[in-house]
């Protein structure tokens, strides 16, 4: 009976790993060029949306954006779950006047994250796009 117990709870956990979760990289850029970033200065942050359409704010996902403009958000266990996200772009010191735009609860960044795997192209001259 024992033997029977671990067999249906591994099989459970298994059977849930990595199942409707995410893994998201990418790179910003700006009127499709790679945009440049200061080494180890900037970092976006990706806030789960609402219903309402507001960000939640309590759960944030984070990554530091690589001078070439790539990242990968690592999360506890390297995904997070679909859904719609809102996406700053975080500075470390005073952030350069065209990346405020994007740096507060305003930021016009948002992506629908699927299952899997996904690779963003962050467009700062579309950013609805």
């Amino acid at each position: 009976m024992t033997r029977m117990l671990w067999i249906a709870l591994l099989t459970g956990l298994l059977a849930g790993c990595g199942g409707g979760m995410a893994k998201v990289k990418g790179r910003i850029v700006e009127n499709g060029q790679p945009a440049t970033f200061p080494s180890f200065q900037y970092s976006i942050e990706l806030l789960p949306v609402e219903t309402s359409g507001q960000a939640e704010g309590k759960k944030v996902y984070s990554a530091v954006l690589n001078a070439d403009g790539t990242f990968e958000v690592v999360a506890s266990g390297g995904e997070l779950p679909p859904g719609k996200y809102q996406i700053t772009i975080q500075s470390s010191g005073k952030p350069t006047p065209k990346y405020k735009a994007f740096a507060g609860p305003s930021s016009p960044l948002r992506r629908q994250i699927q299952s899997g795997q996904n690779d963003l192209t962050l467009d700062l001259a579309k950013p609805e796009g």
